[in-house]
């Protein structure tokens, strides 16, 4: 499978692109553009968290841990003395960092529930109701998600390309066991994930506005106004076939 930097960069690059082609069409601002990306890259570390080891897991359990941390304080902090804001920040990073990493570690097998598209839409649409609850739009809730489910994606598959071997020409035993709609060795975990996935997409705000912007591209330009396709194809034909036929010319007169 691919390791962290390739995933990170992969899923960096997919989203930013992504993104980019969004704002160039005048669907989002250059800050959601930013966001956008965030969150793809973040989808793209998503399925490893499954991994004892991996440094995705630990990543998205810092960030996980760094995030309700900031939704903590922004909530109480009018609320509570400076030494109290300190005492329970660090309690409660501590608590998911260590102790949260420390259950899930025990709960979960690498390349199991976690490894599947079902999973990865079912943390996108987790998502998309967090962004609603602090107060985006529906349509930036949407696209959140769908960018996470995006990295999410392009993670399983990359560690399916991996699975190929190349050089001798065979499929490695851990082909088939990332790119999958659901665990199959897991079944009741995977009913329960598909439930939810169902729940949360009922309770979910209209994504008629979000199926609007990745459906409209009349805003959208992929060249310049100053490039013209004529031109350059006659710049072309005088590079590389009229200039080349007159200098031969040229020189056959001597």
């Amino acid at each position: 499978m691919a390791n962290f930097s390739t995933h990170f960069t992969v899923a960096a690059i997919v989203s930013g692109l992504t993104a980019t082609t969004l704002l160039s069409a005048d669907h989002i601002s250059p800050t959601i553009a930013l966001w956008m990306t965030f969150f793809g890259t973040i989808g793209g570390l998503l399925p490893d968290i499954d991994s004892d080891h991996s440094t995705s897991m630990k990543a998205l359990f810092t960030l996980l841990a760094g995030f309700c941390c900031f939704l903590l304080v922004s909530h109480i902090y009018t609320q509570v003395a400076m030494l109290e804001l300190i005492i329970y920040v660090v309690s409660l990073f501590v608590t998911i960092r260590y102790f949260g990493k420390s259950i899930f570690d025990r709960c979960t097998v690498h390349r199991g529930a976690c490894h599947s598209i079902s999973f990865v839409t079912l943390i996108a649409l987790c998502c998309v109701h967090i962004c609603v609850l602090l107060g985006h739009t529906a349509t930036d809730s949407w696209l959140a998600g769908g960018f996470v489910l995006l990295g999410g994606i392009v993670h399983l598959a990359l560690d399916e390309i991996y699975s190929v071997d190349l050089s001798n020409k065979r499929l490695k035993k851990s082909f088939g066991t990332a790119l999958k709609p659901f665990a199959f060795t897991k079944p009741f975990i995977s009913l329960a994930q598909i439930i939810a996935i169902i729940i949360l997409f009922d309770l979910a705000p209209s994504y008629d506005g979000a199926l609007q912007v990745v459906t409209n591209w009349s805003h959208f330009q992929l060249t310049p106004v100053w490039f013209n396709v004529d031109d350059a194809k006659q710049w072309l034909l005088h590079m590389f076939y009229i200039t080349p036929r007159d200098l031969h010319a040229f020189y056959q007169r001597f």
